[in-house]
């Protein structure tokens, strides 16, 4: 009776100290990652930041679509390689033929990039993939 009891609070510290290590794992994470709010999780390149009430949100029959800007001193190429590898890390898929537009379940974003004389401007749109345009 004594090892069982032993077995199963031995086995259950065990659990949640992995759980309690994914927790400081994630909560590292979340601190050098910003994400973009209004988009739930997508990430925020280094050097970007969100550009004040630049939100916007379409109603439309099959959902929302929302736009959003970022801009800063970021290198254009960089920010498109993090852009590549963090959306396919959290299961975005390219669409072929369509570049900057990844599909995930049924959502669809696009990213725009305008490298200017200062800065860099990223704008993001998220939809529905049903109102997406093909």
């Amino acid at each position: 009776m004594i090892t069982v009891r032993f077995m199963i609070s031995a086995l259950l510290a065990i659990a949640l100290n992995g759980i309690c290590f994914d927790c400081r794992v994630a909560q590292a994470t979340d601190q050098d990652t910003a994400y973009v709010q209004i988009l739930s999780d997508i990430p925020l390149a280094p050097g970007l930041s969100l550009e004040e009430d630049s939100e916007v949100i379409f109603d439309v029959p099959e959902g929302k679509i929302v736009e959003v800007s970022a801009f800063g001193a970021a290198d254009l190429e960089e920010t498109q390689t993090f852009y590549k590898e963090s959306l396919e890390a959290l299961g975005w898929q390219a669409v072929s033929g369509k570049e900057w537009s990844y599909k995930r379940d049924e959502e669809c974003l696009e990213i725009f990039f305008d490298d200017g004389e200062n800065d860099l401007q990223v704008k993001f749109r998220l939809m529905p993939s049903s109102a997406y345009s093909k």
